[in-house]
């Protein structure tokens, strides 16, 4: 194809690799766009939910989608033979756990796994950190959190060792719901409070913002955009005048 005085003749190898790549470009752009969307919902939902009364968790069962983002509270005590840390989580570039501890709720035999925050780990592995929990009633005021498996795992280990405080990868209810004699919630509270004391709570909505993958569709499209200019350079010549 003649284009004024350029000629435009694509060889195959480059043309079967423009075809392969081009389209896988333009499909990551928008599944990155997709992502973006749902997550907007996602905070959009939240922002709405927060707004609304909070609600008291009791030993009855639980609507998980009317639960969802809301504010919550429960009243019980915690049962201290019974503490989780969950590993390898990291806040402001240091290495720690998270804290989660079973609350009996007041006049049941129903548990919640209580998320009480991030506590820095020890210089050893070998040491665990101290817990302190409160011996006493409390009212625990939180965010349900449906989805308990945040990481990305190749194999199905999760629990190291099999004593208490348990070390885990992820918290798996099922699973844990075997070994501490109550029955557990099917969902973990994050809890909330103006006093962070030893533990951090710095909960996140969504594990990145919405702008995180727009900027990455960006990059997937710019990526497509640059493919197709250097299919197009490579495959055209300047032909000489007559």
């Amino acid at each position: 194809m003649r284009i004024g005085p350029f000629q435009f003749r694509p060889k195959i190898v480059p043309t079967l690799i423009t075809l392969i790549l081009l389209p896988i470009l333009i499909s990551l752009g928008f599944w990155q766009l997709s992502r973006t969307e749902e997550k907007q919902i996602i905070l959009e939902e939240q922002a709405l939910k927060l707004e609304m009364p909070a609600l008291t968790i009791t030993g009855k069962a639980d609507s998980l989608e009317d639960i969802e983002y809301r504010k919550l509270m429960v009243t019980g005590r915690f049962l201290s033979d019974y503490h989780i840390l969950v590993d390898n989580k990291v806040h402001q570039g240091q290495v720690g756990f998270y804290v989660v501890t079973p609350l009996q709720i007041e006049g049941t035999r129903v548990c919640v796994l209580v998320n009480r925050g991030w506590v820095k780990a020890t210089d050893s592995r070998a040491v665990l950190p101290s817990i302190t929990t409160p011996s006493e009633r409390v009212a625990i005021s939180g965010i349900a959190k449906l989805n308990t498996k945040d990481i990305v795992s190749f194999n199905d280990q999760n629990r190291l060792g099999e004593d208490w405080p348990a070390l885990v990868r992820w918290l798996d209810i099922k699973e844990l719901d075997k070994d501490i004699p109550y029955n557990l919630k099917p969902f973990v509270l994050m809890q909330t409070a103006d006093s962070q004391g030893e533990y951090v709570r710095d909960w996140k909505q969504v594990n990145s913002p919405p702008e995180k993958n727009m900027s990455y569709a960006v990059q997937w499209f710019s990526l497509a955009t640059a493919l197709l200019l250097i299919f197009i350079f490579v495959n055209t010549k300047r032909t000489n005048k007559i």
